[in-house]
């Protein structure tokens, strides 16, 4: 099983292959957007030792996030997919990294984004779920998952999402 490590984070992080897209992803620590196109977000929101993970129809469980549609910043879209897809709200989130995605070959999945562009990654502080939360989207529910089981649990685990996942949990 592999273990996250809660202590510190690493320098350089793995990258990983979207096959589906054909996207090489590297995730690249920042507190300001970087100078790429923003297609979307996601948001990591811990209790103790677990994470909130959401459950896809399409693809299970995996963290919270989303596209950034026409008109809303980043920010917003962070507040509105949270919600569509836990029923959670934070107190505030914060700005951790991004995810930089270059396409390494035009699919039908990508022809929409340019060759590189970026995913913000943020961390939520201070969660609130709504438990009457109607998941009437594309997810299908939410829980709060031990770190420990992620590897078991989490959609496409691999080593890049390990540290990206440990990275956050450290962050202050």
């Amino acid at each position: 099983m592999r273990r996250l490590c809660h202590t510190a984070y690493m320098s350089s992080f793995a990258t990983e292959f979207w096959p589906e897209t054909h996207s090489q992803v590297e995730f690249l620590p920042a507190a300001l957007p970087p100078d790429l196109l923003v297609t979307a977000v996601k948001i990591y929101v811990f209790r103790g030792d677990s994470v909130l993970l959401t459950d896809i129809a399409t693809r299970g469980w995996d963290v919270p996030g989303g596209h950034v549609e026409a008109g809303e910043t980043p920010e917003q879209t962070v507040v509105r997919e949270l919600r569509e897809e836990t029923g959670a709200r934070v107190e505030k989130s914060a700005l951790i990294g991004y995810l930089k995605i270059t396409n390494t070959k035009e699919t039908t999945r990508n022809k929409k984004y340019p060759k590189v562009s970026c995913m913000l990654v943020y961390k939520g502080y201070g969660a609130r779920l709504d438990a009457g939360h109607s998941f009437e989207l594309e997810a299908r529910g939410c829980q709060f998952t031990p770190l420990e089981e992620l590897a078991h649990v989490h959609h496409g685990w691999n080593d890049a999402k390990a540290q990206v996942m440990a990275y956050a949990f450290s962050h202050p």
